[in-house]
């Protein structure tokens, strides 16, 4: 969030005097804070209120309050994004019915820790101090936000969150993570011969394709496991073989196979090309390998 120095300067105004008094603060004392017009204030705070970083309160003892984010800015005066889409907030690890429609971090240098302004969208009744949240990937620069509550303000929906960890998701496609040109089997291969290359190899899957090249299906480590104990040791890979197998473009980015892998309960999917071609696999461990060396230093570096 980018605010101008004068915005700013009123902004720091504003929270000073409320840290102050304890009470709203009234154009007027804000005006003589400043040296300016009452008439000036009261416009630039316009802008403030839009942006949901002050709030204006009526009646006798009425003036202007910084809100929670408003608070924030000033006192780690760095913010982030605004959200392209509703995300569903994962509350004690359990996906909720509530949904971040704002995302604002603040602190991003300050050693007493990040801090995450969230504008809640649904019941804030299971967001209390002390409960852990995960928000994210976001749409546009895929961060991942996890912490715990430490504040909620029920009447503007807005939730504090210590961040204990801030990811953002690299832009990696499938074909910079896969292992290229894959053993694969065939649907009439003994599964003996598929046992022996996946010991050989130290792989625990292959996958599998038809006569014309065409990808059927995967076999496993626990398919030919699955067939010993049968004893069915002149098995067909046919006979053993997972037909359901998610498969992904060399193209794909690598957060939408990390969201495959989750929804399918799977820990790998074979990359294919226009004509249903093996032409590599994905793990988890090469997502996860391929994550570990972007955080990494280089040898010699």
């Amino acid at each position: 969030m980018a605010l101008s120095s004068s915005l700013f300067e009123l902004l720091v105004a504003i929270v000073q005097l409320y840290e102050a008094y304890k009470r709203p603060v009234t154009s007027s004392e804000i005006a003589e804070r400043l040296n300016k017009s009452d008439g000036t204030v009261r416009n630039s705070v316009a802008a403030l209120k839009a942006l949901g970083l002050v709030e204006a309160r009526t009646g006798p003892n009425g003036g202007y309050v910084p809100t929670v984010k408003g608070l924030e800015c000033v006192r780690s005066p760095q913010a982030l994004e605004r959200l392209w889409e509703p995300l569903q907030l994962v509350v004690d690890d359990a996906p909720s019915g509530v949904y971040a429609v704002e995302l604002d971090l603040v602190g991003l240098t300050d050693p007493t820790g990040v801090k995450a302004i969230l504008r809640i969208a649904g019941s804030l009744h299971n967001l209390r101090e002390g409960v852990r949240v995960r928000v994210g990937p976001t749409s546009w620069s895929r961060i991942l936000v996890t912490g715990r509550v430490r504040s909620v303000d029920y009447r503007r929906r807005e939730v504090l969150v210590s961040v204990d960890s801030l990811v953002a998701v690299p832009r990696i496609t499938a074909s910079e993570v896969m292992t290229p040109s894959p053993i694969v089997a065939r649907e009439d291969d003994e599964l003996r011969a598929v046992a022996e290359v996946l010991l050989a190899k130290g792989i625990r899957a292959l996958p599998v394709v038809n006569s014309e090249g065409r990808l059927c299906g995967i076999v496993t480590a626990s398919n030919v496991a699955e067939a010993y104990l049968a004893r069915d040791f002149n098995a067909k890979v046919r006979d053993y073989m997972e037909r359901s197998v998610p498969t992904i473009r060399p193209d794909a980015d690598i957060l939408d196979i990390m969201r495959i892998l989750a929804s399918k309960k799977t820990g790998r999917a074979v990359v294919v090309d226009e004509n249903a071609r093996p032409k590599g696999i994905v793990t988890r461990t090469d997502v996860l390998n391929k994550l570990a060396r972007l955080t990494s230093p280089e040898p010699g570096s």
